[in-house]
C-alpha cells in the first residue's frame, strides 16, 4: 500500500512540475524585440502554419525558422553560435513541439515563449485575436501560398490558412474558429490569396462577407496579382528587388523581404517567365532562394531555379544575388543552408570564407566515390556521414539527410539508392565517369566527370564546370574562377 502510495505521489509530482513548465512557457501572443527568434513548426499537421506566421516576422522585422517538433540537426548545431553572435535574448515557438526541443531552446540562455494549440485555426486566431501590431477589421485568407504571407506582413492583416489534412491544399469549408474570429470582429471584407474553394466563397457571402480575390492560373500569376496590390496602394514604394523562389522556403524570406521594401515571386509553376514582369517595374536585383541544378552534387527531384533563367537575368543586366551556398549535396541540405544564410540575413553577417592553404593534387576517384573508402567525412557546411562497407556494399549515413546505399557492381559500375527511389548510376569508360539520375528506371538529370592529366577532376554540370583536387584530407572544388566553393574532408 505504502508503495502505491509513493508512486501516486511521484506522479502528482510529475504532473504539476509538467503543468508548471507548461504555464512558464505559454503565451497567447507574438511579443517581439530586436532581439527576438521566431521558430514555426511546419510538418505533419501543422503543415503550412507557417505562412500565418511569417506574418509576425516580417510585420516585427525579427528572423523566422521552420522547424519539426524537433530541430534538424543542421540547424540545430548551427544555433547556439547564432543566438549568442547575435544577443537572441527570446526564443518564440509557435507550434507543438517536443519538451526537450523546449528545453534545449531554454539551455541556450534565453527566454523561452510557446504558441500552441490543436490545429492551425486555433493557433492562427489567437495570435491575431492577441495582436497589437495587426488590424482585426479584416483577414487574408489562403490554402498556404507565401504571397499571402508577404501580403499580410505589409498590410499588417492577419492570414488565415485554409490547409488540411497535412497538405497544402485547402479544406472544402472555413473552420469555426475563423468564422467565430470574424462573426466577433464584424469583418465584412477578406482578401483571398490563390484559388480556394467554392464552398468557401460560398460560406463567405453567406455571412454578408465581401472578397478580392488574387489569384490566377499558376504561381507567377498569383505572385504578380499581389506585387500589383501592394504597389499601387503604396505599401511598397518603388522597389528595385525582387526575392524569387519555391513554395517551401519562402515564408522565411518574409522578414527580409519587407526590411528591403522588396516584393516575392514564388515559381513552383515553374514557368520562369519573369523577365517582362522585372522590366516592366524596374527591378534591378534577384535574390535567388534556391539552388541551379548544377550546384547540387547529387540532386533528387527537379526542385531547383533552372539556371536557363537566372543567365537570362543576367544577360538582361539584372543583378543575381543568391541566398544559398554555391554547392551542397541536394535539394534537402540546400534547403537548411537556405534558412540559415535567410536568418543571418536579417543581422547582416558574411558568408564564412573557405580555407584555400592547400593545393597539393593526389590520383584518386571523383570524391562521392572516392569517400567510399573511408569511415567518416564531413562537408564545408558542416554536413557529415558516416560509412560502414560489407561486400561491396556501403551504408552511408548523413547527418542532416536520409542514408544513401551504395552497391559496388565492378570496378567500373557502381549504383546509389536512397528511401525515396531515386538512384545514381556511375559506369566508367576510360578517363570517365557518367552519371545517369533517374526515377522509376526513367533519367531525369546525367553529370560527366572527366579525369585531367594532373589528376584532378572536371566535373560536368549542366551550364557549369567545376574542377575537383584532392590533398590527402580534402576533395575541393574549384568553380570556373579558380575559386574554393566546397570541399569533403576525409575524417
Amino acid at each position: 500500500m505504502k508503495k502505491i502510495i509513493k508512486i501516486l505521489l511521484l506522479c502528482l509530482s510529475l504532473l504539476i512540475l509538467a503543468a508548471f513548465v507548461q504555464a512558464s512557457f505559454h503565451t497567447d501572443t507574438i511579443e517581439c524585440d530586436n532581439n527576438t527568434l521566431i521558430v514555426s513548426v511546419c510538418t505533419g499537421d501543422m503543415r503550412a502554419l507557417e505562412t500565418g506566421v511569417s506574418v509576425y516576422a516580417g510585420c516585427n522585422n525579427v528572423p523566422l525558422i521552420l522547424s519539426d517538433k524537433t530541430m534538424p540537426e543542421q540547424l540545430n548545431g548551427w544555433l547556439p553560435g547564432y543566438v549568442a553572435e547575435n544577443n537572441i535574448t527570446r526564443i518564440i515557438v509557435v507550434g507543438p513541439v517536443t519538451p526537450q526541443q523546449l528545453f534545449d531552446f531554454m539551455k541556450l540562455g534565453v527566454q523561452v515563449k510557446q504558441v500552441n494549440g490543436n490545429t492551425i485555426p486555433e493557433i492562427l486566431t489567437k495570435l491575431a485575436e492577441n495582436s497589437k501590431n495587426l488590424r482585426n477589421d479584416s483577414v487574408i485568407l489562403t490554402a498556404s501560398d507565401p504571397l499571402a504571407g508577404e501580403l499580410g506582413a505589409y498590410m499588417k492583416i492577419p492570414v488565415f490558412i485554409t490547409a488540411s489534412n497535412s497538405t497544402y491544399s485547402s479544406s472544402e469549408n472555413l473552420s469555426e474558429d475563423y468564422l467565430n474570429y470574424m462573426k466577433e470582429h464584424q469583418i465584412k471584407n477578406v482578401i483571398i490569396v490563390g484559388n480556394l474553394p467554392e464552398t468557401i466563397k460560398k460560406q463567405l457571402t453567406e455571412k454578408n462577407i465581401t472578397f478580392e480575390e488574387l489569384s490566377g492560373e499558376n504561381s507567377l500569376e498569383v505572385s504578380r496579382s499581389v506585387n500589383n496590390k501592394l504597389v499601387a496602394e503604396n505599401y511598397v514604394k518603388n522597389p528595385q528587388t525582387v526575392y524569387y523562389g519555391f513554395y517551401g522556403e519562402l515564408p522565411t524570406i518574409i522578414p527580409s523581404v519587407v526590411k528591403n521594401n522588396a516584393l516575392l515571386v514564388e515559381d513552383s509553376s515553374n514557368t520562369g517567365n519573369i523577365l517582362s514582369y522585372l522590366q516592366e517595374n524596374n527591378i534591378e536585383t534577384v535574390v535567388v532562394t534556391r539552388n541551379t541544378e548544377s550546384d547540387y552534387i547529387q540532386m533528387e527531384e527537379t526542385d531547383y531555379i533552372s539556371s536557363d533563367v537566372t543567365n537570362q537575368l543576367e544577360k538582361n543586366n539584372i543583378t543575381v544575388k543568391w541566398l544559398t551556398k554555391k554547392r551542397t549535396l541536394d535539394e534537402a541540405t540546400g534547403l537548411y543552408d537556405m534558412k540559415i544564410l535567410t536568418v543571418e540575413d536579417m543581422n547582416i553577417n558574411d558568408e564564412e570564407e573557405l580555407d584555400d592553404s592547400e593545393n597539393q593534387i593526389l590520383k584518386t576517384e571523383p570524391p562521392l566515390i572516392a569517400m567510399l573508402n573511408t569511415e567518416k567525412c564531413i562537408d564545408s557546411n558542416n554536413v557529415s556521414a558516416e560509412i560502414n562497407e560489407n561486400a561491396g556494399e556501403y551504408k552511408v549515413k548523413w547527418s542532416t539527410i536520409h542514408p544513401y546505399t551504395w552497391k559496388k557492381i565492378n570496378e567500373k559500375e557502381y549504383c546509389a539508392t536512397s528511401n525515396t527511389g531515386y538512384e545514381y548510376h556511375w559506369t566508367k569508360d576510360e578517363n570517365t565517369w557518367k552519371v545517369s539520375y533517374t526515377l522509376d528506371n526513367k533519367e531525369y538529370y546525367n553529370t560527366t566527370w572527366i579525369e585531367n592529366k594532373d589528376n584532378s577532376w572536371t566535373e560536368v554540370q549542366k551550364n557549369k564546370n567545376f574542377t575537383w583536387k584532392y590533398d590527402g584530407m580534402k576533395w575541393k572544388c574549384y568553380d570556373h574562377n579558380a575559386e574554393l566553393i566546397y570541399y569533403i574532408s576525409s575524417n
